[in-house]
């Protein structure tokens, strides 16, 4: 190896453990960066860390912008690099990177989803194939919200897919219904659950033939469910249906903007949802769409939103779970319900104060072999086969909110596969039988060395065992009626204690919905027009506690939903004619510089929110020739019709020689020869000059040409915009500094808007 090409090995702390890696360096540059070890979440971290490595090598640094949503692992992965190469003597140049000025974007679409899990992908997906522009924003840099942290089983109930594995007939969705009610000691809204039921067959069908997705039956059949119906896919992971899902959605023409917060909602004149705001990486990008899906994350990562019902119970979704959607949502008084109920597990293994990383298919595994639960006394709980639910309320009914999963060597070596295999590390194992005085508590040895190392009281686990291993022998269980099919003996004097806590990732409460359409309700139980809800956010279809597999049900068969009627309303509202004030701007001149120029981009910023503000060029068209008449250049025609499709027209009007420039008069005159778009058109004139004058002269001169015959404009009398002294008037982004030229700005546009209103009054009764 030569002193030019190094391997550079070092260790971040992520934020669920060690991260080890290499960084590849030749002749002084990145040439690649490579994971060694890891026990982040790995469908987060597979899509977060290419980003990463692309843009140390890009930029040939570490100082570079860590991943939305994924901060405190990517940040710390370029810190420690950094450290770890200049200790090995690596001199990076950086590239020189472009300051990309922050920029406002307006854009368009038919559908708008927000949120970029499970039920938001399946709503767009769904919209796509009905034929609409479907654009989605996630407010982090990678897709899956929760449901990147669920393994990807879900009930397949009244589809194709579950017939070929279950058979026909051994399912309904009547029999689903009443299962859900029956656990959720019937806290479910019923027809909310019949909304689910009815429609995960068809959601499944549809996302399975979309997307490529080969379901099959779960390895895990839990006793919640009446019969088998529980389908997964071949990895078992939420990150295969993630992965395999957007990648359809994009192939079919579906876009999607990461690391993009929504702040707030558009709303038209009208007062109706009409699109977002949101913070992007240098851009404010107001989006305007006909219908709204919100599929946001719910709020278990706010502990100022949790309420009593949390207390004592680790956390292990998502830290990006704040509930946003309750913030820029405030002002629209939408109704919500039991927003202090959560999905809790019994499964869990607290790993930091308040936060657990889940281990519901090995203690599944352990408890199918034989393992028990005991507490801090040294007594069983529990039916330790029986449903979750009972597992849960019993280790919550303990003072402490916890117990240990008690098993065997033959026990433990394959719970130990299936902690490896989900979400957990050799290394990290090794470390909590080692940091006996830390959380959370695994430890092995004979009976006495466990029960003293968690606490628990070493004479009565004794008796328990003991208990326990006569009920296996007579194969009956004295205590709890567990199922004889779970009663194993212990075997060996090997014992292994593992914590178990209550954990919840997802919220079960949440907005309140038409439990047809899924429009959102506001607190008169009014419909928001525009605005559709689906998934975690959305409370009641599985009540206040959810059986296994039907949080990831509810995302699929809401999102089927909410895309289809988000569809149906943008096709309402094409063919009623969107209602949006249309606003064609003309910037005045064919100069490439131009502070009028600046002027109506920074109109299209401050009102491109309340109404469509378009900023057109006539650069491009030719000087007017009468000889040309009859064959109309495309530029003018396709201007033409803008103008005439127009609501109104702002032009920004330079001064030349005390008159307008004469490429806007040339424009002009394309505009009343053999086209007429013009008239009784409602126009605005603007303008700014570098003198103190602001082009008083060439605004009174347009207001003459917009009077003649041809032409034939109706000009907002009074109400003119001259903007003096223009060179220090606009920052780099083209934004007003100067707050009272902003507010007058304001209120001429805003009379402007009832002129036009006004005039399409007039053209009504006329």
């Amino acid at each position: 190896m030569s002193d030019e090409n190094k391997q550079i090995t070092g260790q971040a702390m992520g934020h669920n453990g060690i991260i080890s890696y290499e960084v590849d360096v030749d002749d002084n540059q990145v040439k690649d960066l490579k994971i060694l070890q890891h026990s982040e979440t790995s469908g987060i971290f597979n899509q977060v860390i290419d980003k990463l490595k692309q843009r140390i090598i890009d930029g040939q640094s570490f100082d570079v912008d860590a991943i939305s949503g994924a901060t405190v692992m990517t940040q710390a992965l370029l810190d420690s690099a950094k450290d770890a190469v200049a200790k090995a003597d690596v001199k990076l140049t950086p590239v020189p990177q472009t300051n990309t000025a922050h920029e406002t974007k307006n854009l368009k679409t038919d559908v708008l989803i927000i949120g970029g899990g499970e039920a938001g992908l399946v709503a767009g997906c769904r919209a796509l194939t009905l034929g609409q522009k479907v654009t989605l924003v996630e407010k982090n840099g990678y897709l899956g919200g929760a449901t990147i942290l669920n393994g990807s089983n879900v009930t397949g109930t009244g589809s194709h897919v579950s017939a070929k594995i279950f058979g026909q007939g051994t399912d309904s969705p009547d029999q689903l219904a009443q299962d859900v009610a029956r656990e959720s000691k019937h806290s479910n809204d019923p027809e909310l659950t019949d909304l689910m039921v009815h429609n995960i067959g068809p959601a499944i069908d549809f996302i399975s033939e979309f997307a490529g997705l080969d379901y099959q039956k779960a390895q895990t059949q839990t006793v919640e469910h009446s019969v088998e119906r529980q389908i997964e896919l071949p990895t078992a992971s939420s990150y295969e249906f993630i992965q395999k899902v957007s990648q359809a959605f994009t192939d079919h023409g579906g876009e999607i903007i990461l690391g993009a917060r929504v702040e707030e909602l558009i709303r038209n004149q009208k007062g109706v949802v009409n699109g977002v705001v949101a913070e992007a990486q240098n851009a404010t990008l107001n989006i305007k769409a006909r219908s709204v899906v919100l599929a946001a994350g719910g709020h278990g990562a706010n502990t100022k939103m949790r309420g009593a019902e949390s207390k004592g119970i680790d956390y292990y979704g998502p830290m990006t779970s704040t509930g946003d959607a309750y913030s820029f949502n405030g002002d629209l008084d939408l109704k919500t319900r039991n927003l202090d109920w959560y999905k809790v597990y019994p499964h869990g293994v607290e790993v930091e104060p308040g936060i657990a990383k889940l281990t519901t298919y090995a203690s599944k595994k352990a408890t199918d072999m034989g393992a028990i639960y005991v507490n801090t006394k040294g007594n069983r709980i529990v039916d330790e086969s029986s449903a979750y639910t009972n597992a849960r309320d019993a280790i919550l009914a303990q003072p402490d909110k916890v117990t240990f999963m008690l098993m065997d060597e033959r026990t433990w070596k394959q719970v130990y596969d299936l902690l490896i295999l989900h979400d957990f590390t050799a290394k990290e194992i090794k470390k909590f039988f080692d940091d006996k005085d830390k959380l959370p508590i695994f430890t092995k040895g004979s009976l006495a060395d466990v029960a003293q190392a968690a606490g628990v009281d070493p004479d009565q686990l004794a008796k328990t065992v003991a208990t326990y291993q006569a009920d296996v022998q007579a194969g009956k269980d004295s205590q709890f009626g567990r199922d004889p099919e779970y009663l194993h003996a212990f075997e060996g004097d090997t014992y292994y204690l593992v914590e178990q806590r209550g954990r919840f990732a997802t919220t079960l409460g949440g907005y309140v919905t038409d439990r047809k359409t899924l429009e959102l309700l506001d607190t008169h139980d009014q419909p928001v027009a525009n605005y559709y809800g689906a998934g975690e956010i959305i409370g009641g279809a599985n009540g206040h506690d959810s059986m296994p597999s039907m949080m990831n049900t509810w995302g699929i068969s809401s999102g089927y939903v909410a895309g289809a009627q988000a569809s149906q309303n943008a096709d309402q509202r094409k063919a009623d004619g969107d209602d949006d004030t249309n606003i064609v701007a003309l910037v005045g001149t064919n100069a490439s510089k131009s502070y009028n120029r600046k002027l109506l981009h920074s109109m299209q910023h401050l009102f491109g929110k309340e109404v469509d503000f378009e900023v057109c060029e006539i650069k491009d068209l030719p000087m007017f020739n009468e000889d040309l008449a009859e064959n109309e250049p495309a530029a003018v025609k396709a201007l033409a019709a803008k103008v005439a499709a127009a609501d109104g027209v702002v032009i920004g009007v330079p001064e030349y020689d005390h008159a307008v420039p004469a490429s806007l008069k040339s424009a002009l005159e394309w505009l009343s020869s053999v086209e007429h778009p013009f008239t009784d058109k409602a126009v605005m004139i603007v303008g700014t000059s570098l003198g103190i004058q602001g082009t008083v002269r060439a605004q009174m001169n347009l207001r003459q040409i917009l009077d003649a015959p041809g032409v034939n404009a109706k000009v907002l009398p009074g109400n003119e915009f001259m903007l003096p002294q223009a060179s220090n008037k606009f920052d780099d982004h083209d934004h007003l500094t100067d707050a009272n030229s902003e507010n007058f700005l304001k209120s001429c546009f805003n009379k402007f808007l009832v002129f036009i209103k006004q005039d399409d009054a007039d053209k009504v009764t006329a």
